[in-house]
């Protein structure tokens, strides 16, 4: 009976508009995909007869459209926004897995990495396997607490790029230069600070005197004499160290580490100035974290008061072959299904995977003025259907009282 179609219309129209109005709703929400109903014709048959018969319409499945939204600038550090594939992958109290596209982040009392409806953040802390195989990076609950406190590392690298006179005069000859207690001319010295163990700084001077042609004395010597070495190194006619660039200084006290001094960069250079140095050690003090920022590929960098940058954490991001089928929930999440395939977890910024931008936001892809035109469509659908059921209903009517 035409009735029939025309119900089923009416229920059709009915869930359609039910789309549409969630659609205009979650206009405003941050990560919010926009869905629609698919529709499909109904038909049927009987065994007295071969001809088929319309019944009407009914609604297979409600895609989602999972195209990025604009993203928004905020200014907030915890707000993060995935250019392209991925979903942030997050964890509840219960420790059920979920995914969202909303990168609205905050800190907890304890300084967990949490949603605003408190689901956690998940990722690697601290450094994490580059070569690590897919599924298998051990994720973890980012949580900054560890980050908290840089401790102190003693210094075991120094790098010295000088430039030295190759006019300068050579050391008189009578001059023992093994001898430390001779005072000795000094064409070049400058000093850099280091750190021990203990994270304590310590001047060490480093000075450079002319031997002969092309062939130059290093001293390296600490204000409280826990180290005191000396070098010899060699350039070549176009002023370019030919000897060991890497001096290995060994410091009397235990309380520092063995230190690399790097000159590969030194020259000799005839008629310029001595000096022009550019130098740099590996070692700091104790630090304590003021500040972080999240770059592009998800590292957590964290800025200490030692004026030391370190990764402190890593954001990894997951993805699905069919992300349509993934389970919407309450929350702006959804939840893996059998039909949306295997997680793949990777990096931002890798191969498939978007990456993050930083201090903004995505906004909600529904496009109003498509879904102000669909729910006109869907009104028309539903009043049409409401026609043809008053005209069914009369004709019913009109037939019965005949009897």
């Amino acid at each position: 009976m035409s009735i029939m179609g025309a119900i089923s219309g009416l229920l059709a129209s009915n869930e359609h508009m039910d789309t549409i109005s969630n659609n205009i709703a979650n206009a405003s929400t941050i990560g919010y995909k926009s869905s629609k109903p698919v529709f499909f014709d109904m038909f049927s048959c009987s065994r007295e007869s071969n001809s088929i018969n319309g019944n009407g319409v009914g609604v297979s499945n409600i895609i989602q459209n999972f195209n990025n939204g604009m993203l928004v600038e905020t200014g907030r550090d915890l707000d993060l926004g995935i250019v392209q594939d991925g979903f942030f992958r997050i964890v509840d109290a219960k420790g059920n897995v979920h995914y969202t596209r909303n990168g609205q982040f905050s800190l907890d009392k304890n300084k967990n990495i949490i949603t605003m409806e408190g689901m956690y953040l998940t990722g690697k802390n601290k450094s994490y396997p580059q070569n690590t195989s897919n599924n298998s990076y051990g994720l973890e609950t980012l949580n900054l607490r560890h980050g908290n406190i840089l401790q102190e590392k003693a210094t075991s690298s120094i790098t010295l790029t000088a430039v030295l006179n190759s006019n300068t005069n050579s050391i008189n000859d009578k001059i023992d230069i093994s001898d430390k207690n001779m005072p000795q001319p000094e064409d070049y010295r400058t000093y850099i600070n280091i750190y021990n163990k203990n994270g304590e700084k310590e001047q060490i001077n480093i000075s450079f005197y002319k031997i002969k042609k092309n062939t130059w004395k290093v001293d390296v010597e600490s204000n409280e004499n826990s180290i005191n070495d000396s070098f010899q190194i060699e350039f070549n006619s176009n002023g370019e160290l030919i000897s060991d660039a890497n001096l290995k200084i060994k410091p009397k006290n235990a309380k520092y580490e063995d230190i690399t001094l790097n000159l590969s960069n030194t020259i000799e250079q005839e008629n310029s100035e001595n000096g022009n140095e550019k130098f740099s050690q590996d070692g700091y003090p104790k630090g304590y974290l003021k500040t972080f920022e999240i770059s592009q590929d998800g590292e957590i960098v964290g800025i200490y008061s030692n004026k030391q940058v370190q990764v402190i954490g890593q954001i990894l991001l997951s993805k699905f072959i069919n992300p349509e089928k993934l389970r919407p929930e309450s929350g702006n999440a959804w939840s893996a299904t059998e039909k949306s395939g295997t997680e793949i977890i990777g990096i931002p910024g890798d191969t498939g995977f978007g990456f993050l931008s930083k201090k903004t936001l995505e906004t909600s892809n529904v496009d109003l003025n498509k879904e102000l035109i669909n729910m006109i469509v869907a009104q028309r659908n539903y009043q049409s259907n409401a026609q043809s059921f008053k005209i069914e209903d009369k004709i019913i009517s009109t037939i019965i009282n005949l009897i």
